[in-house]
């Protein structure tokens, strides 16, 4: 299977999807493209090097086993006035990488850039790939759990050492990149299929 992943900043995917890409990539049976739509260099305290979560996110996408990867740099915050860009990027993906399945935000993210990525990546795929929709709890009033992915131990220690390559946001204290907290949203989602973790989707469009 050919899986797109699409973070619209640097860490997006590992904070929603890290257990499914730990798992999906421990078979070595799917091929992965991971596209970063910002690196979000105007939102690191002064003086920091311009590329810190760049580098981050390289570190964090080798602990996951991903190498196929590719990293713009959109200003945060501003990609609904790139909205036509973004979308010819993701129909050149879909001509070119031919994804099966894509993940992305879910539709539901009230961040104006994961809407816009959101938004763009069921205009562009819609017709032909499987979509699932991560969650971000801070960033949704509604989500609907429609799809439930069990996850290993061992899936869910890769999502956090993943999430542990950023230890600039570590350092900025920020509270989704604790170690419980990323343990017990996958707990509570597990308990919703009768096992000891999981990640929640939603599914805007399902393509077999």
């Amino acid at each position: 299977m050919r899986v797109l992943l699409l973070s619209p900043h640097t860490d997006d995917v590992e904070i929603g999807a890290g257990g499914l890409v730990a798992r999906l990539q421990s078979t070595g049976t799917h091929r992965f493209l991971w596209v970063v739509f910002s690196i979000c260099s105007d939102s690191l305290p002064a003086g920091w090097p311009r590329n810190t979560l760049e580098r981050e996110f390289r570190l964090a996408a080798a602990v996951l086993g991903i190498a196929d990867v590719t990293v713009f740099n959109y200003t945060v915050r501003s990609f609904s006035s790139h909205r036509q860009a973004i979308l010819e990027t993701l129909i050149a993906l879909r001509r070119d990488f031919r994804p099966e399945l894509v993940v992305a935000p879910c539709l539901d993210d009230v961040h104006q850039d994961h809407a816009t990525i959101s938004a763009e990546a069921v205009r562009a795929f819609k017709n032909s790939s499987t979509i699932l929709g991560y969650e971000q709890p801070w960033n949704n009033i509604h989500f609907a759990a429609r799809v439930l992915v069990r996850l290993s131990s061992r899936d869910v220690e890769r999502k956090w050492l993943a999430l542990s390559s950023y230890q600039s946001q570590v350092f900025l204290g920020r509270a989704y990149l604790q170690r419980e907290s990323v343990f017990a949203l996958a707990r509570t989602r597990g308990g919703q299929c009768d096992c000891q973790y999981a990640e929640a989707f939603d599914l805007p469009r399902c393509v077999v």
